[in-house]
């Protein structure tokens, strides 16, 4: 049976960069902490050099890969399992592909949530986080490698350059964690950047943000409208009942929420933007 490395080229269209570093993914798996129970939905499995480390080590092991040729190489490449269904590769795009299914297919519950790995592709890095961050309590942590410059983004702190929206969310959801930095000539082709991989611990932040995960991300999107103005300025704009906030509402808002108007997003805690939350669902009376 042949290995899935011969003859299956990485695409440009979807941006892979295949692992090649097998000391990288030796440390990875370790890293991961793969556990007998475990159920485990690995995106972007590529060539399978962190799949195969975790075949037969883990109780359910769900592959989503978008390239058909390489899904089809890796199914066939994947050692028997002493557990029938316990190894499944579906071909798909994860982002097409509703979350409500995959956890089903992971056999995702509250009381045994699963568990991500991957190797993200750097067009797609954050949307897939941020949604899979949606997916709690189902989900209780992700392992990814990332961009460099991403992973700095999401573990940014308050009055730092790299502090945004990205940020605050990611911080808010989960504990970040640096697993190990590579550089490009551990991935093929070789990649213009550095990448990282973090880990995300997912929790619940309890309150109004733990509640409407959407609604609190569309309010601290809209505080980073113009990285320049003040949040004031930038929540002006919020739909309101009968029209817009406007900027006396949001400075009446920003201090109920014991954040002063005059102040930019990057100034703001993610602590700070629960409370400005929780202020503004007051307000509309939710």
């Amino acid at each position: 049976m042949r290995r899935p490395e011969e003859g299956d080229r990485p695409k440009r269209r979807w941006g892979q960069n295949f692992l090649v570093n097998e000391g990288a993914a030796d440390t990875l798996v370790r890293a991961f902490l793969p556990r007998p129970a475990d159920h485990v939905l690995e995106i972007g499995p590529g060539r399978g050099v962190l799949t195969r480390r975790l075949a037969g080590r883990v109780a359910r092991l769900v592959a989503v890969e978008i390239d058909p040729a390489l899904a089809s190489s890796l199914a066939a490449s994947l050692p028997d399992s002493p557990l029938p269904g316990s190894l499944e590769v579906i071909e798909g795009d994860v982002l097409a592909i509703e979350p409500a299914l995959l956890l089903e297919r992971l056999d995702a519950t509250p009381e045994r949530p699963g568990r991500v790995i991957a190797n993200l592709p750097y067009n797609i890095a954050t949307t897939v986080i941020l949604r899979l961050l949606t997916l709690r309590p189902r989900l209780a942590d992700m392992m990814v490698m990332v961009q460099r410059e991403v992973a700095g983004r999401i573990a940014a702190r308050p009055r730092s350059k790299a502090y945004g929206s990205l940020s605050i969310l990611c911080q808010t959801f989960a504990r970040v964690d640096s697993i190990l930095r590579l550089g490009p000539g551990s991935f093929h082709p070789r990649p213009r950047v550095d990448s990282e991989v973090i880990r995300l611990i997912l929790r619940d932040p309890g309150g109004a943000a733990g509640r409407d995960f959407e609604g609190y991300a569309a309010v601290v999107r809209a505080a980073f409208a113009a990285r320049r103005k003040t949040v004031s300025n930038n929540l002006a704009h919020l739909r309101a009942p009968g029209g817009t906030l406007g900027h006396a509402g949001a400075s009446d808002l920003l201090r109920s929420a014991g954040i002063e108007p005059g102040m930019r997003g990057e100034e703001i805690t993610a602590e700070r933007f629960q409370a400005l939350f929780a202020a503004w669902q007051e307000s509309r009376g939710l």
